[in-house]
C-alpha cells in the first residue's frame, strides 16, 4: 500500500486528503501530521464565535472543483450565504466521513513535523515527538507562519493585556475600551466581538492606511473578462479595477487570472506591487460580508468603533490598562491591545526554513515561501530540481503565487495535487 504524509491538518491539508480519498482507485495510507487535535481547523476555522463568518459566500466555499454546489447543499443555504466560519471545519471532517473510505488508511498524528528528508525512493518525516514516518509522498500543507511584529510592543510582549496572536492565543474576556493595531479582517472580528459583548464596550482599531476591508455585495457578479494591458504591470492592473463600472468584478476577474499574471512578473514589478498596492489590494480584496459590514458602519456613526490613521510610535502598561503612543501625538488608553497585522508565509523557526537551510527548498521570490516547478506543485530544491514526491500548497506558495490562501484557490491546489499525486504512487 503506497503511503502519504501530509504534513499540517488545517484546511488546505485536508482538501488534499479528501480530493485523495475521492480519487484513488487504489489503496492509500494517508497520514496527516498535525499538532491540533481537530482536523481542518487551522487559523482560519478555529474559532468557535458564532459571529465570526466566511468573507466569501457560500457558493464559492465547496471542497470539489466539480461539485459546485457541495457546501451550499451541505449548509442548505443559497450561494450569496455568509457562514459562521466554524461550521467549515465540521464540513471538511463531516465530507471526508461521508466518503467511501474502504481503500483509505487515514491516520492523525497529533504532533508537529520537524524533518523532512530523502531516504533512497523515499521520504522521512520526522516528528516533534520522535515517530518516524517513511512514505512515499509528501505534501507540505504548513499554512501560516507566526504573526507580524506590532511596531512599539517592546514593553508589554508578556502583558496578559496584550494579544500577540489573536488566533492561536486566547485572552480573558475584558470590559472597556480595546485597542487594534491593524485594521483587516481580523480587527473587525475581534471589535464585534468587543462590542456585542457589553453595550458600553468600545474599540478603536490603527493602522498607517487608516482604511477598513470593503464590502461584498448582496449579490455577486460574474467576473470581469480581462484585457491584456490589464496583465502587464501593477498599474495598468489597478487602473483596469479602478476604473471598471463594477470595481470587485474587475478584481475578480483578474484574482483568477493572478497566479499566472504573477509569475510572469518579474522580481521587480512583484516588489513594486507589494510596495506600493498591497494595502490597496487587501483592503478590496478580502471584503466584508453585507451584513457584517452594516454592522460596522452603525457602530462607527454611534462612535462604539473609531479608527485612526497613524502609525505606533510606542505601547507602555499601567495600572489600569494599556497606552498606545501614535505618532501623529495622539495617545489611547485601553483596557487591552490586540494585534491583527495578520502573518508571515513562515517562520525563521518553521519547517520550511529547516529545508531552505538544507537545501531541499528554495526560498521563494523575493524571499517568501518556496518555489515550485509552477503550474505543477513539486518542491524545487536548492539547484533549481523537482522534487517529483514533494508538493506544496497554501500559503508557502505566497511568492510564487500571490493569491493562495482562500479555499477558491486551495481546493483547485489540492485537486491539481490529489491529481499529480495519483500519477506517481
Amino acid at each position: 500500500m503506497k503511503k502519504i504524509a501530509i504534513v499540517g491538518g488545517g484546511a488546505s491539508g485536508l482538501l488534499v486528503a479528501l480530493n485523495l480519498a475521492r480519487k484513488s482507485p487504489d489503496s492509500l495510507h494517508i497520514t496527516i501530521v498535525e499538532p491540533r487535535n481537530v482536523l481542518g481547523e487551522g487559523i482560519a476555522y478555529s474559532t468557535q464565535d458564532e459571529g465570526h463568518v466566511l468573507n466569501v459566500p457560500a457558493g464559492r466555499m465547496s471542497a470539489f472543483m466539480d461539485q459546485p454546489e457541495h457546501f451550499m447543499q451541505w449548509m442548505g443555504c443559497d450561494k450569496n450565504t455568509f457562514a459562521p466560519r466554524k461550521v467549515y471545519a465540521r464540513y471538511l471532517q463531516e465530507t471526508l466521513q461521508s466518503l467511501d473510505l474502504s481503500k483509505i488508511e487515514l491516520r492523525h498524528l497529533q504532533d508537529k513535523a520537524i524533518s523532512v528528508a530523502q531516504e533512497g525512493a523515499a521520504w522521512r518525516v520526522v516528528a516533534a515527538r520522535g515517530e518516524e514516518l517513511l512514505v512515499n509522498a509528501v505534501v507540505l500543507a504548513i499554512g501560516h507562519g507566526e504573526s507580524f511584529k506590532a511596531p512599539g510592543v517592546e514593553k508589554v510582549l508578556t502583558s496578559k493585556r496584550y494579544l500577540t496572536d489573536p488566533w492561536r492565543l486566547t485572552a480573558s474576556a475584558v470590559d472597556g475600551h480595546l485597542i487594534g493595531i491593524g485594521t483587516g479582517l481580523t480587527f473587525i472580528d475581534h471589535a464585534l466581538t468587543h462590542i456585542r459583548r457589553n453595550s458600553t464596550n468600545t474599540v478603536t482599531g490603527v493602522s498607517r492606511n487608516g482604511l477598513l476591508p470593503e464590502a461584498h455585495l448582496a449579490h455577486r457578479a460574474d467576473p470581469l473578462e480581462v484585457p491584456a494591458i490589464a496583465r502587464e504591470n501593477p498599474e495598468e492592473m489597478r487602473r483596469f479595477i479602478e476604473e471598471a463600472d463594477d470595481w470587485r468584478a474587475a478584481q475578480d476577474g483578474i484574482r483568477h487570472q493572478l497566479p499566472d499574471i504573477w509569475n510572469r512578473w518579474s522580481d521587480e514589478l512583484k516588489a513594486r506591487f507589494l510596495d506600493h498596492d498591497l494595502r490597496w489590494w487587501n483592503v478590496h480584496r478580502h471584503r466584508l460580508a453585507p451584513e457584517i459590514a452594516e454592522e460596522v458602519r452603525r457602530a462607527i456613526i454611534s462612535g462604539r468603533i473609531r479608527v485612526v490613521k497613524s502609525g505606533v510610535s510606542g505601547v507602555k502598561e499601567n495600572d489600569d490598562g494599556i497606552t498606545v503612543e501614535l505618532s501623529n501625538g495622539e495617545s489611547i488608553e485601553g483596557v487591552a491591545l490586540v494585534n491583527c497585522l495578520g502573518y508571515r508565509v513562515a517562520g525563521k523557526e518553521s519547517l520550511i526554513e529547516t529545508l531552505i537551510a538544507g537545501g531541499i527548498a528554495q526560498e521563494g521570490p523575493l524571499g517568501l515561501g518556496v518555489k515550485t516547478d509552477y503550474p505543477r506543485f513539486n518542491l524545487l530544491d536548492c539547484n533549481g530540481r523537482p522534487r517529483e514526491n514533494v508538493f506544496v500548497i497554501g500559503p508557502v506558495l505566497f511568492g510564487e503565487r500571490f493569491e493562495t490562501t482562500a479555499i477558491p484557490e486551495l481546493r483547485e491546489q489540492a485537486d491539481l495535487i490529489a491529481g499529480q499525486l495519483l500519477e506517481i504512487v
